[in-house]
């Protein structure tokens, strides 16, 4: 035996001892990205447990793991506290444009040294409090000049806005979650519907047939009267061949193609295209929705959202200044290329967004925000894409990487997964950060339309005259219509809650949480997938549900104080897990 042959089992042995280092370590990786995924935390399978010393675990617990409610679902409050629903005030002019300078200069500093940067609440309580420092309303040429009279939306008419519309956008493929049912609730909650439209586009690649059966979805069916009211639009996504970067002018071409080089020619007619290779294309949905966004917003501008966004106010004074390209950070990095697309603008057809597609063509076709940042960075055209600091539309993302470093936010929330928990001490920090006036808690709590009011302390539109100020806090109407009368009050039990509930013993009671408590000044929050879970009952989504259906049923009114005047959409489905 030769040396070259005596060394071939030990090279052997070593190559084996590898390919199990590596194939171990693609394990954790992969693992890793499940478990947060899931359940939104890379450290937890399941809600943490109760803190409360004083309270057994039988008390607040189901049994063996159980997610039911012990038989308080149909019993239960939805709150303890009256919400103020109309916390934002007034809405935003149409005209009002957000000063990207201002908002970039309190929330981050310097762009060397991003003094702020990590200072996610002082960002925020600057959002809440100064809105006359970063919102202001242009002398000249303002977007409303030359456009009809403003005129409310009612039940079967969008209205007419008295200034550009402005699209938004989002992707889907496959049914209609309550995911997709809680963007587009979130959606109608917050915007300015006469001067909004919704384009759902939907994969056909994936399903030539999804925009006919979206329309026979059953979670989708509820929306039915507002795509023929004209506020959502459901759109055929495939991918294209090839982007119009320019429309020629008459008798331009000289019926000729013309290569330009990287993709790009200029047809026989004068226009000028970009092709794209699918050949060179992963068709991952993640993939797919990098690429829709800058394909839709470079054909027809607006902002794009991802499918796992809550909207929590007007975001038009984002999107109707000149230039108002922008996204967000990716969470603390620091570099000027990190950025995160989740929530993006482009004005159409620009500069901007010609180059973003011509970049991605010459990265084989990738839209991933990493490469983006990095055209955006090496060309130094990052003063035409502001990245917008976490405080905008992900408030959590740096604790969750980076936790205590400054003040938490309100709620204080260490992972993605908690805004789901419900269960009475699931989140020991909840309310660490937060400083303002003590939450009235109502004797026996409140349900349905009592459990919302009007800044100004009145009672919410879907009352009848005849029922209590929302501050009578001894007496409680059964849930139903305004047409109920005295006769129809429930008897109260000796605490003050419906016969045989029992608040002690309830695995999800109700609590303080609302609307107005819930990022307040973020334009966002951003669920991060985490598609497969469901909210527990009064967790903070399972809050932002209710508040949702308090709206659009008509019987509330939105963070602007405004009553839904479309038709009556039918509440979110309940979980039968936690019956």
């Amino acid at each position: 035996m030769d040396k070259l042959d005596s060394q071939r089992p030990a090279a052997r042995a070593l190559q084996t001892v590898r390919n199990l280092l590596l194939a171990v370590a693609l394990y954790t990786v992969l693992t890793a990205v499940l478990q947060f995924f899931f359940y939104g935390s890379l450290t937890s399978t399941h809600p943490p447990r109760p803190t409360n010393q004083h309270s057994s675990s039988s008390s607040t617990d189901s049994p063996s793991g159980s997610k039911s409610s012990n038989g308080y679902a149909h019993l239960r409050p939805d709150s303890l506290v009256v919400a103020n629903d109309a916390y934002m005030g007034t809405r935003p002019h149409v005209d009002t444009y957000a000063n990207f300078t201002r908002l970039v200069e309190v929330c981050r500093g310097s762009i060397t040294s991003l003094e702020r940067m990590k200072y996610v609440y002082d960002c925020m309580q600057y959002l809440i409090e100064r809105k006359d420092d970063y919102y202001y309303i242009p002398t000249e040429n303002a977007p409303s000049i030359g456009y009809p009279s403003y005129v409310p939306s009612s039940v079967n008419d969008i209205g007419t806005c008295n200034g550009p519309i402005i699209p938004y956008h989002i992707w889907w493929s496959g049914k209609c979650t309550w995911r997709v049912e809680l963007f587009i609730k979130s959606y109608f909650h917050s915007q300015n519907l006469p001067c909004s439209r919704l384009n759902l586009w939907l994969d056909v690649d994936v399903n030539p047939n999804a925009v006919d059966e979206m329309m026979r979805d059953p979670g989708f069916v509820r929306f039915l009267p507002l795509v023929k009211r004209g506020d959502i639009k459901l759109r055929e996504w495939k991918f294209p061949a090839r982007v119009l970067l320019r429309q020629a002018n008459d008798g331009e071409g000289n019926g000729k193609i013309i290569k330009l080089g990287d993709g790009a020619y200029i047809d026989e007619m004068g226009n000028e295209w970009l092709e794209f290779s699918t050949r060179k294309m992963t068709f991952l949905p993640v993939a797919v929705s990098d690429a829709v966004r800058f394909v839709v917003l470079h054909y027809e501008g607006g902002v794009y959202c991802d499918m796992d966004n809550v909207l929590l106010r007007d975001l038009r004074p984002l999107l109707v200044p000149p230039n108002h390209g922008f996204a967000e950070r990716w969470g603390w990095y620091e570099g000027p290329w990190d950025y995160n697309t989740a929530i993006m603008s482009l004005h159409p057809n620009s500069s901007l967004s010609q180059h973003f597609l011509k970049g991605a063509v010459k990265m084989g076709i990738n839209f991933h925000p990493y490469i983006i940042g990095r055209l955006v960075y090496k060309d130094g055209r990052g003063e035409e894409f502001t990245m917008f600091e976490d405080g905008f539309f992900d408030p959590i993302w740096g604790q969750f990487n980076t936790p205590g470093v400054t003040r938490c936010t309100v709620p204080c929330l260490e992972n993605y997964g908690q805004a789901f928990l419900g269960r009475k001490n699931a989140i020991p920090k909840d309310w660490k950060a937060y400083d303002g006036p003590k939450f009235e808690e109502i004797d026996g709590g409140v349900s349905g339309n009592d459990a919302g009011r009007n800044s100004d302390g009145a009672k919410n539109t879907g009352r009848s005259a005849y029922e209590e100020d929302w501050s009578d806090k001894r007496r409680r109407r059964r849930r139903g219509g305004a047409e109920e009368n005295d006769n129809n009050l429930q008897p109260r039990a000796p605490a003050g809650f419906a016969p045989g509930y029992d608040i002690d013993k309830d695995p999800y009671p109700p609590n303080n949480r609302t609307l107005e408590n819930f990022f307040r000044g973020a334009y966002a929050y951003h669920i991060h997938n985490q598609w497969a879970k469901h909210p527990e009952p009064n967790s903070w989504l399972d809050m932002v549900r209710k508040t949702h259906d308090g709206f659009l049923n008509g019987n509330r009114v939105n963070m602007y104080g405004e009553k839904w005047n479309g038709p009556q959409l039918v509440s979110y489905d309940p979980f039968p897990e936690f019956n």
